[in-house]
C-alpha cells in the first residue's frame, strides 16, 4: 500500500513546491517592480516640477522686464510728443540759433536719449540737442523717415539698429511725425538711443547661467541682448519673435544653436517683444543630478531584493534536487538527439509499435506533433519518389531477412510544399538467438545539400572537359584550315585568271564559274573554322552592344520569311562591352538565323536586350557568372524545341542536325567561343513544342556612345596585265 501512495505523494509535493516557488518569485518581483515604478514616478513628477519652475521663472522675468522696458520707452515717447507739440506751436517765437540749446534742455530729463533731432519734410536734419551739433545730414532714405512720411507708422516708430550719420555710433532711432497747421507732413522729430546704453540696462539683470535676454521688434530684428552677441544685433530672428507669448515653450535658439526654454512678453504700447531664454541642459541639470541619485539608490535596493529572492530560491531548489536531476537527465537525452541533427526511429517488429523523434518527422515533411502508432501508418504517410521506392523496399527487406549486416539507403521524399529532399538512412536489426528480428532502430539525415554540391561539381567537371575538347578541336581544325586556305588561295587566284581569259558564254567559262563558286563556299567554310579557332583575336575596344543588335535586326527584317514576326525590346542604352563589333554582330546573327530556321511553319522571333545586376554568383548551362553588371541578349523562337540529345552536343564543332550541304555545324560553336572569350556565359532553356530561348550574358565595362556611320567606299580592285 505505501508503494502505491508513493507516486501520489511525490506528485503532491512537486505541485506544492512549484506553487511555493511561484509565490515567492511573484511576491519578490512585485515588491521590486513596485519600488522601481515608484522611483520612476517620482523622477517623472520631479521632471514636471522642474519644467514648471523654469517656465514660471523665465515667464515672470520676461513680463517684468517687458513692463520696465515699456516704462522706459514711454518716457522717450512722451519726450517726442512734447517736443513735437512745442516745435509746432512755440518754435516760431524762438530764434533759430537758440533752438539747439532749447532742445538740449528738454532732453536732459530723459537720460537714456542721447540726442533729439528735428528733420524737415525733405529729410534734412535742421536742429540737434547736442551742445556742439555735428554736421547735419539728409535722412530721407532712413526707414523711420519713410514710415512717418508715408503715414504707415502708427504713433512712435522704432528703427532697426543703424549707424547714425551725425555721430557714427550704433543706435536705435525713435521717431514721431511732425505736421503743419493743415495736418500735412512737416518732418519728423527723432530721439536716438545708443545700443550700448540700451544693452547696459539688461546687463544689470542677473538671470543666471545659461540664460539670455533678447529685445527685438515684432518682425524679429534683434535690438539688444544680454549676454552680448554683437554679430547678431540687427539680424532678423522671426523664430524667436513668433514664439508663444502666453506660456514658455522650447525651441532651438537660432542665435547660439542650443535648445532653450523661451518666454516671450510683448512690450506695452510698442511694437517690441522681450524674450528670456534658458539653456534646457542647464535648466534640467539639477533634475538630472537628483534623478541619478534616486536611480543609484533604487538599483542598490533592487539588487539587495534580488539577492534575497535568489537566496530563497536556492533553498527551495535544494528541496527539489532529486526531481530536478531526473528532469535534467531527460533534457540531456533530448538535446543530444537534437544536436546530432538526425532523426531517430525505433520499430518494435513484434508489436508493430513505433517511436519517431520530432526531427525524424520533420525530415520526412511531417509536423513534429503528428501521431503515428505503427510502422504501416508511418509508411503510408511518407511520400517516397517512385524511382527510389524499389531500392528502398529492397534495402529494408534484405536487412530484415539477414542478407546484409547493416541497413543503408538513400532515397527522395516529398515535403508538403512539393520539394523533393534526399534522405540518407542507416540502421540495424536487433535479433533473438534464432536470428528473428525483434527491433529495427536507426537514424536518418537530410543530404540534399551534399547531393546538390556533388551535382554542381559534376557539372563543372563536364564543362571543363567540354572546354578542353573544344580547345583541342579548335587547334586541330585551325591548323588544317590554315593549310587548306593556302591551297584555296591558289585555286581562286588561278581560277580568276583563267576566268578572265575564257570567252564569255563558252563551256570553259561555265565550268570555271562552277569551280569559283565551289571554291568560294570552301573559303567561307575555312573562314568559319579559322574564326572558331582564333580565340582571343580581334579588337578589344568598348562596343555599344545596342547599336550592334539594332544593326543586326535591321538586316534581318528585310529578309524575314513569310509567317515569321519579329518582336524586339532593346533597352541597353549606352552599355559597353569590351570586344570586337564584328564578332558580336556574328553572335546575334547566328542566334537569330538559327531561331528563324527552327520555325519552319512560321512563328515569333523574340529579341530582348537589357541590362541587369547580379549580386551573387550564378551558374548557367554554359559557364558561370560572378557578381556584377551584365548585358543580357535573349533570342527566342516558337519552334518545336531542342531534343535532349541535341541539347548536350549542339555547341560541339561540326555538329549539325541539318542535311548535307545545308549547315557546317560551326554556328553555335563560334557563338560559344566568342562569348567565352569575352568573359560571358550562355543559358539555354527549351520545351518541346513551345520553342527555345538562348540567353547571352556579357559583362558591362561602362558606357559608350553609338559610333558615327561612315560612308561606304568602293573596294580597290586589281587588274591583270596582258
Amino acid at each position: 500500500m505505501p508503494s502505491a501512495l508513493e507516486p501520489t505523494l511525490s506528485t503532491i509535493g512537486s505541485i506544492r513546491f512549484k506553487r511555493l516557488r511561484f509565490g515567492v518569485i511573484a511576491l519578490g518581483t512585485l515588491v521590486i517592480l513596485t519600488f522601481a515604478l515608484s522611483s520612476a514616478y517620482d523622477a517623472w513628477r520631479s521632471y514636471g516640477y522642474a519644467l514648471t519652475a523654469t517656465d514660471r521663472e523665465i515667464t515672470n522675468t520676461a513680463n517684468a522686464l517687458a513692463e520696465q522696458t515699456a516704462w522706459t520707452l514711454q518716457a522717450v515717447d512722451l519726450l517726442l510728443l512734447d517736443t513735437a507739440g512745442w516745435y509746432r506751436s512755440d518754435s516760431a517765437m524762438i530764434a533759430p540759433e537758440r533752438l539747439n540749446s532749447v532742445l538740449a534742455m528738454r532732453t536732459v530729463a530723459v537720460p537714456q536719449v542721447r540726442q533729439v533731432i528735428i528733420t524737415d519734410a525733405q529729410g534734412n536734419q535742421r536742429y540737434s540737442s547736442l551742445k556742439t551739433p555735428p554736421p547735419l545730414h539728409n535722412v530721407a532714405d532712413r526707414s523711420y523717415f519713410i514710415a512717418q512720411q508715408d503715414g504707415t507708422a502708427n504713433g512712435m516708430f522704432m528703427s532697426e539698429p543703424l549707424i547714425t550719420r551725425t555721430e557714427g555710433h550704433p543706435a536705435v532711432e525713435f521717431s514721431r511725425r511732425l505736421e503743419d497747421q493743415h495736418g500735412k507732413f512737416a518732418g519728423v522729430v527723432t530721439a536716438g538711443v545708443n545700443l550700448e546704453d540700451l544693452t547696459q540696462y539688461y546687463r544689470a539683470v542677473n538671470v543666471g547661467i545659461g540664460s539670455a535676454i533678447q529685445l527685438m521688434r515684432d518682425d524679429g530684428i534683434l535690438l539688444a541682448r544680454n549676454p552680448a552677441t554683437p554679430e547678431a544685433i540687427g539680424r532678423g530672428f522671426p523664430v524667436l519673435s513668433a514664439a508663444a507669448t502666453s506660456a514658455a515653450s522650447r525651441l532651438v535658439n537660432p542665435i547660439d544653436g542650443k535648445t532653450d526654454f523661451i518666454a516671450v512678453a510683448p512690450v506695452r504700447n510698442a511694437h517690441l517683444k522681450l524674450a528670456v531664454t534658458r539653456d534646457a541642459a542647464v535648466a534640467l541639470q539639477p533634475w538630472r543630478d537628483e534623478t541619478f541619485r534616486v536611480a543609484v539608490r533604487t538599483l542598490i535596493l533592487m539588487l539587495l531584493g534580488a539577492l534575497t529572492l535568489a537566496a530563497l530560491l536556492r533553498q527551495l531548489r535544494r528541496v527539489a534536487a532529486g526531481e530536478q536531476a531526473l528532469r535534467e537527465s531527460e533534457q540531456r537525452y533530448a538535446l543530444a538527439m537534437e544536436g546530432a541533427n538526425e532523426g531517430h526511429w525505433d520499430f518494435d517488429l513484434t508489436t508493430e509499435s513505433v517511436f519517431l523523434s520530432a526531427q525524424m518527422k520533420i525530415l520526412y515533411g511531417l509536423s513534429p506533433d503528428t501521431r503515428i502508432d505503427s510502422r504501416a501508418e508511418w509508411l503510408a504517410k511518407v511520400d517516397i519518389h517512385p524511382d527510389d521506392q524499389p531500392r528502398f523496399e529492397t534495402a529494408v527487406a534484405d536487412h530484415l531477412e539477414g542478407r546484409t549486416g547493416r541497413y543503408e539507403c538513400e532515397y527522395r521524399v516529398r515535403h508538403p510544399n512539393g520539394v523533393w529532399h534526399w534522405i540518407s538512412a542507416r540502421g540495424r536489426c536487433l535479433r533473438d538467438s534464432s536470428g528473428k528480428p525483434l527491433r529495427f532502430v536507426g537514424s536518418s539525415s537530410d543530404v540534399t545539400a551534399q547531393k546538390q554540391s556533388h551535382a554542381d561539381k559534376e557539372q563543372l567537371e563536364a564543362q571543363l572537359r567540354q572546354s578542353q575538347k573544344m580547345e583541342a578541336i579548335g587547334t586541330l581544325a585551325g591548323g588544317i584550315a590554315h593549310d587548306f586556305n593556302n591551297i584555296l588561295g591558289a585555286i581562286l587566284g588561278y581560277g580568276e585568271l583563267a576566268h578572265q581569259q575564257s570567252p564569255a558564254g563558252s563551256p570553259i567559262r561555265r565550268y570555271l564559274d562552277n569551280v569559283m563558286h565551289a571554291a568560294e563556299r570552301a573559303q567561307t567554310l575555312v573562314e568559319r573554322i579559322l574564326g572558331f579557332s582564333r580565340s582571343g583575336l580581334g579588337d578589344r575596344v568598348p562596343v555599344n552592344i545596342q547599336f550592334v543588335v539594332e544593326e543586326t535586326l535591321e538586316l534581318l527584317e528585310a529578309s524575314l520569311p513569310a509567317g515569321i514576326r519579329l518582336e524586339s525590346r532593346i533597352e541597353a542604352g549606352n552599355a559597353a562591352v569590351v570586344g570586337d563589333g564584328t564578332y558580336l554582330h556574328q553572335v546575334a546573327m547566328n542566334l537569330c538565323t538559327n531561331a528563324i530556321q527552327a520555325m519552319e511553319r512560321g512563328g515569333v522571333l523574340g529579341v530582348v536586350l537589357d541590362c541587369t545586376e547580379l549580386y551573387e554568383p550564378r551558374a548557367l548551362s554554359r559557364g558561370s557568372l560572378a557578381p556584377g553588371p551584365y548585358v543580357r541578349l535573349s533570342v527566342s523562337d516558337t519552334g518545336v524545341g531542342i531534343p535532349p540529345a541535341v541539347l548536350e552536343r549542339m555547341f560541339d564543332p561540326f555538329f549539325t542536325t541539318k542535311g548535307v550541304g545545308e549547315g557546317t555545324g560551326l554556328g553555335l560553336s563560334l557563338v560559344h567561343g566568342i562569348v567565352a572569350d569575352l568573359g560571358g556565359a550562355i543559358h539555354v532553356t527549351t520545351k518541346a513544342g513551345e520553342g527555345t530561348t538562348f540567353e547571352i550574358w556579357l559583362p558591362v565595362v561602362g558606357e559608350t556612345t553609338i559610333p558615327a556611320v561612315e560612308a561606304a567606299r568602293a573596294l580597290p580592285r586589281g587588274t591583270v596585265k596582258r
